[in-house]
């Protein structure tokens, strides 16, 4: 009576995940352009860098984040597509870090997640 449930270990490794993905959809700015990273924009954002990629005088419209639309070059999106890529691998080496830390802890509902 009073005992509050042990917090089981996978239920804060759910939330870990839940955490990393919201913060990977989070969107970055990215030279002063607000890019969307959800899953669907950086399929869009591969499509655009490999297709600057092969041809390096290519520019397309790009709609941010903000709604508004910029007219980017190929070495733009290529810049924008690295960034975004190192936003993501942020995200899941915070997610590595923070796991283990959970793995580690005397009490896993205790760790912070912030990413």
């Amino acid at each position: 009576p009073g005992e509050l449930p042990e917090v089981q270990m996978s239920d804060v490794l759910a939330n870990l995940k839940a955490a990393r993905d919201a913060a990977i959809s989070g969107g970055i700015t990215v030279n002063g352009i607000s890019v969307q990273t959800d899953d669907l924009s950086q399929q869009r954002l591969t499509s655009a860098a490999l297709a600057a990629q092969l041809d390096p005088t290519a520019t397309v419209r790009w709609k941010t984040a903000t709604g508004e639309f910029v007219t980017l070059t190929a070495s733009q999106i290529v810049a924008i597509a690295l960034a975004v890529r190192a936003h993501v691998q942020a995200c899941f080496d915070r997610e590595a870090e923070l796991a283990e830390r959970i793995k580690t802890a005397d009490d896993p509902g205790a760790v912070t997640i912030t990413f």
